[in-house]
Parts: C-alpha cells; sequence; structure tokens
C-alpha cells in the first residue's frame, strides 16, 4: 500500500502517453475506462462499509458512524460516474464523441433523480454536524497521523484529469487520471482506518493519551 501512491504518480505523469495508443472509443461513455471507474468506486464503498463494521465489532462506534456515513459519497460518485442510469439508455452513437442517451428526466424514474440526490446530500451534511464527524480526520491531522499526501494525490489527479478535459480536449487521459483520483481515494479512505485502529491501539497500551 505504501509503494502504490508512487505508482499511480507514475500513471500520471504517463497518462497522455498511454492515452495515444488506446482506442478513441476508450475515452467515450460506456468505455472500459468509465465503467472501471465505476467499479472502483462501487470498491470503495464495499471497503468502507466493511471497515464500519469492523469498528463496531471493536467498540468503536464513533468510528463506525464515520466510515457508515462516507458510504453516500461513494454511491453518489458511481450514480454520476453512470449519468444515474442514462448510460443504460444509449439512442445513437456519434462517430467523434460517442454515443449519447436520453436525458435524464425521460428515465423511468426520472422525477425522483434529483430530489434523491439532494436527500442524499443534506442527510450527511445534517450527520457530519450532528455526529461531528468532520473531527475524526481533523484531529488526525492535529495529530499527524492524516494521510496529507495521498489526500493531495486525490486533488492533484482531479486537477490533472480537468485539465485534460477543459484545456487538452484529451477524454482518454481525463478517464485515466479519474481512475488514479478514486484509487488514491481509497488509499486516502483505508489509511484514515489504519491510522484510527492504530491510536486506539496506543491509548490501550498506554503510550497515547489522546482521543478521537
Amino acid at each position: 500500500m505504501y509503494l502504490l501512491k508512487y505508482v499511480l504518480i507514475i500513471i500520471i505523469i504517463s497518462s497522455y502517453s498511454i492515452g495515444n495508443y488506446l482506442p478513441l472509443s476508450w475515452g467515450w461513455e460506456n468505455s472500459p475506462l468509465e465503467w472501471s471507474q465505476v467499479v472502483i468506486l462501487f470498491a470503495g464503498a464495499l471497503l468502507t462499509a466493511k471497515w464500519s463494521l469492523e469498528a463496531k465489532s471493536a467498540g468503536r462506534y464513533h468510528h463506525a458512524r464515520f466510515f457508515t456515513w462516507a458510504i453516500p459519497l461513494w454511491l453518489l460518485m458511481a450514480g454520476r460516474e453512470m449519468n444515474w442510469g442514462r448510460v443504460f439508455y444509449p439512442v445513437g452513437i456519434n462517430p467523434i464523441t460517442g454515443p449519447f442517451f436520453i436525458p435524464v428526466s425521460q428515465l423511468p424514474y426520472g422525477p425522483i433523480v434529483y430530489p434523491l440526490i439532494a436527500v442524499v446530500i443534506f442527510s450527511w451534511l445534517f450527520a457530519v454536524i450532528k455526529y461531528k464527524l468532520f473531527l475524526v480526520p481533523y484531529k488526525l491531522y492535529q495529530q499527524g497521523r492524516f494521510p496529507t499526501s495521498e489526500f493531495l494525490l486525490v486533488i492533484f489527479s482531479f486537477v490533472v484529469a480537468h485539465i485534460a478535459e477543459r484545456q487538452l480536449h484529451f477524454e482518454i487521459m481525463e478517464e485515466i487520471v479519474e481512475d488514479v483520483a478514486y484509487i488514491s481515494l481509497i488509499l486516502t479512505a483505508y489509511r484514515v482506518k489504519v491510522a484510527l485502529k492504530n491510536s486506539i491501539n496506543k491509548i490501550i497500551d498506554g503510550k497515547y493519551f489522546g482521543s478521537i
């Protein structure tokens, strides 16, 4: 895991060259790169659920709640990558830009898509404030345990992806770097999980007297 971030950095640096060797269609919607992002995000949700159960089993209920309320964010990102389900309703294909789909409003469940997104976001914000979940990463940062380099890699990946899309107009490069961004998110979450577990172990050993 420690070396993974360096592999991801190399992929970002090489993404322009890698993109030149891939078919044009890999930059389209419904491409292998797009679906790999969905798989990564669902994997992030499943891992987060697993870490929440582990924390709950160990009696670390605040940590369990922190991970539980992170799951909707993974699912929202996965939903966005699938265009809220529009990818299952293609209506044609452009030889340059790829397939295009029906509007969200024409989906069978179209009227509830945006209200449901709003409910999820506001519920998450309510939980963050009510249970003070923001204190978990904040206290890790105060203690020097927050995975800052992994988190910065997430930000850097999204910046490069934005440049690839808006400035270079190179969709394949954008999709490659978005894959890196989502893997970096999982890596960041994993490092947070490890840091939280280690902080509790130190309390038990009597070597550390803070709390998260």
